[in-house]
């Protein structure tokens, strides 16, 4: 049965969030670093991106992990956590085939985006993205209680657009928090593998314009 509502992730799905977040780190966070750690700003911005591990890990950790190696004293990794809410999502970068997709897809399906985050961050960026208004729904997971890969999410998503799992088809980047969570709620989903990391998943594709061949 086909679909008719498709759900998107949003980071690393309709948005570059490892450019942004990379490009956020070097303007702000890298300011941070002690006089005599200058030198290894690059170093420092890469652990972070490592440590961060594609947003799957929390910002806390990876702020508390950045100022121990770097001996950060200016801010404590707390107060890092808290300033980057202030500022998270501020830069945005759409993926250039978001777009046309969505504008394509939009005509013949009811369109949805469920991103896992925090709910001040996550709303600026779809502020940011210009697309919002081709989604019938958008939910942050910080502003129900529930993260993804967990079925609830998935749950509230269908009692929202009120439909039933097997009408919902999941398209993200992070195949257990999206696929493997959509998959257990019922939901039909595309992995969206940009990376073109090894997989043996059968349903995917490197880009959303190929999402509608397989539609």
């Amino acid at each position: 049965m086909k679909p008719t509502v498709i759900v998107f992730d949003l980071d690393n799905t309709l948005i570059d969030r490892q450019k942004a977040f990379s490009e956020m780190l070097k303007e702000r966070i890298a300011a941070t670093l002690p006089e005599h750690k200058k030198h290894l700003k690059e170093q420092a911005i890469a652990d972070i991106l490592n440590w961060d591990n594609n947003g799957t890990v929390s910002r806390s950790v990876s702020f508390k992990k950045y100022c121990e190696k770097y001996e950060v004293t200016c801010m404590t990794s707390e107060e890092l956590s808290t300033y980057w809410t202030t500022i998270s999502g501020s830069v945005v970068y759409l993926f250039e085939d978001a777009r046309k997709t969505l504008e394509y897809l939009k005509n013949k399906y009811r369109l949805a985006v469920l991103t896992n985050g925090s709910p001040i961050s996550q709303r600026r960026k779809l502020e940011s993205t210009g697309v919002l208004d081709l989604f019938e729904l958008s939910v942050v997971s910080g502003e129900v209680g529930i993260n993804k890969p967990d079925a609830g999410i998935f749950n509230y998503m269908c009692q929202q657009l009120q439909v039933q799992p097997h009408q919902c088809l999941y398209i993200g980047d992070n195949y257990e928090y999206d696929i493997l969570g959509a998959r257990n709620a019922g939901w039909s989903a595309i992995y969206l593998n940009r990376l073109h990391l090894p997989s043996d998943e059968k349903c995917m594709i490197a880009s959303l314009d190929e999402l509608i061949e397989k539609l």
